[in-house]
């Protein structure tokens, strides 16, 4: 039986799968204020910009750990859809800070980025997603 077959390998899988469902959902009021102060018209801090690389370099960092678990996993299955929405909340605190404060822009030429302000449904989708890997957790191992 191949080792990524095993049900104790499957199981730690999903346990860090559920960290890392854990951490991206704890990221969110964080990412929320970072796309609420890209929307705001006014000039966008300095602080908010590096706030906001931070939080997606978080992002980032977990939707990479998140490929490493279950490698097998196909399109559609829990395990990629929990990849996909990291990866969406990173895509997303990351374009909102590069439109709102281009590399190559003349001083004051910041940009309101009105088309990404709210992750409430793609949060309420990851915490649906967290929520099943834990109930496949409770199903593998009843007595954990």
């Amino acid at each position: 039986m191949p080792s990524s077959d095993r049900p104790e390998r499957v199981l730690a899988d999903l346990l860090a799968l559920l960290a890392i469902a854990d951490q991206a959902i704890l990221l969110q009021e964080r990412a929320e204020a970072v796309l609420q102060a890209c929307a705001d018209p006014d000039e966008l801090s300095p602080l908010v910009a590096r706030e906001g690389s931070r939080v997606a370099g978080e992002y980032r960092r977990l939707w990479n750990w998140s490929l490493d678990f279950a490698p097998s996993a196909g399109k559609g299955s829990l395990e990629r859809r929990l990849s996909d929405l990291v990866l969406l909340h990173f895509q997303m605190v990351h374009l909102s800070v590069r439109l709102a404060v281009p590399r190559e822009a003349a001083p004051g030429a910041f940009r309101s980025v009105r088309a990404i302000e709210d992750l409430g449904p793609w949060v309420a989708e990851l915490r649906s997603v967290r929520d099943q890997l834990n109930l496949w957790i409770m199903a593998l191992n009843p007595a954990g």
